[in-house]
């Protein structure tokens, strides 16, 4: 008897738990959305702001700033890898440890020796 009220009072704890669960992860979804929205609206106006102020900084600016990245990129592109820096695939490894070892030279291989 007491098994059966303490196993149905755990029931009743645990659906009511679930169901509030459930109606907390809504009230945080709605909250959350509200929040991002209003948050949205602000960074949309201040950048409309900024964009209309700035604008004649920013054309003022625009012809360094075009020279800079097309220095970045020349340097970025033209420049060569170190030849450490990127791991070989296992085939170009092994093609590249046998070409060594042809300009090596020959070695003397030991015979083979029946186990």
């Amino acid at each position: 008897m007491v098994r059966t009220v303490a196993a149905k009072a755990r029931k009743a704890i645990m659906k009511a738990a679930q169901r509030s669960t459930e109606k907390i992860r809504t009230v945080a979804g709605d909250a959350a959305g509200a929040a991002a929205e209003a948050a949205a609206g602000v960074v949309l106006k201040s950048t409309a702001n900024a964009l209309e102020m700035g604008r004649s900084g920013v054309v003022q600016s625009t012809p360094t700033v075009k020279k800079t990245l097309r220095r970045t990129a020349k340097r970025t592109i033209g420049r060569r890898r170190a030849s450490g820096s990127r791991k070989r695939s296992v085939r170009s490894a092994r093609a590249h440890r046998k070409m060594t070892r042809k300009k090596a030279g020959p070695k003397h291989n030991a015979k083979r020796r029946s186990r």
